[in-house]
């Protein structure tokens, strides 16, 4: 994923977040993947590095797409790698809530490579899940002021 669908904002000190920080939020990106895909990502493992082969490359998928393995193929030579990539995410984000998101952003989006989805079908995703995102949001938020 790069950073052309997104505006970079030259008038902006870029967050720095300790890699452990930045861990974590791809930790909870992977964690708020629906279960029934989660469940399905096997030989799959998520690494971050502070910056990839060009600047403005987000994230990475390196492997073979889950719709073009069989049953009958050799085992494959290691795992799947998605590749998440710190500075151009902190470079990008405004404040910590746009970081987190563009960081889940990232992580869906290679992880849709994961499950065979070119990149136009992920773009459809994306816009589906940037058209829902306010109504997941005041459902998150009716659900908080029901429990207290």
């Amino acid at each position: 994923m790069r950073i052309g669908a997104h505006t970079l904002y030259s008038d902006k000190v870029p967050l720095r977040l300790a890699p452990k920080a930045f861990d974590a939020i791809v930790e909870r990106a992977v964690a708020n993947i629906p279960g029934r895909f989660r469940a399905r990502m096997r030989n799959l493992v998520i690494v971050v590095q502070p910056v990839g082969p060009s600047p403005d490359l987000l994230g990475l998928y390196e492997g073979r797409p889950v719709t073009e393995r069989s049953a009958s193929d050799p085992m494959l030579e290691g795992p799947d790698r998605i590749r998440i990539f710190q500075r151009p995410h902190e470079e990008m984000a405004r404040n910590a809530a746009e970081l987190e998101r563009i960081v889940t952003d990232t992580v869906w989006h290679e992880i849709g490579h994961y499950f065979g989805l070119s990149e136009r079908e992920i773009h459809a995703a994306e816009d589906r899940r940037e058209r829902l995102r306010p109504l997941r949001q005041a459902a998150r938020l009716a659900k908080s002021t029901r429990n207290r």
